[in-house]
């Protein structure tokens, strides 16, 4: 079984990985909501981890998809969504400064 996934892995794009991982997730979610009763969560969790193993995300699928090159790394990442957004309006631009201040006025 992994190594069909390590396959798959290599041959589908990564925006086909990155799909099949999401609809994974929302179907462990899904399994989780509707049939993981909330006494005893952890315990039940942690058992389900080896019952479920279909709906667990393989570590090799994401080690292929945090190796890709064609995605940001994650400093990267950080680095960009973290600084603020520099924003010109194009009301600071026009000389001289428009006098209606509400443009429903």
């Amino acid at each position: 079984k992994q190594w069909y996934q390590r396959r798959v892995a290599i041959t589908a794009g990564i925006s086909q990985v990155i799909t099949n991982m999401i609809k994974q997730t929302v179907s462990l979610s899904e399994y989780v909501n509707h049939n993981v009763p909330k006494v005893n969560y952890r315990a039940r969790c942690e058992t389900m981890i080896s019952s479920q193993t279909q709906l667990i995300v393989s570590e090799e699928i994401v080690e292929y998809i945090a190796n890709d090159r064609t995605l940001f790394s994650s400093s990267d990442y950080v680095q960009k969504y973290t600084k603020p957004l520099d924003i010109v309006l194009d009301q600071e631009l026009i000389w001289p400064l428009e006098v209606r201040l509400f443009p429903y006025m």
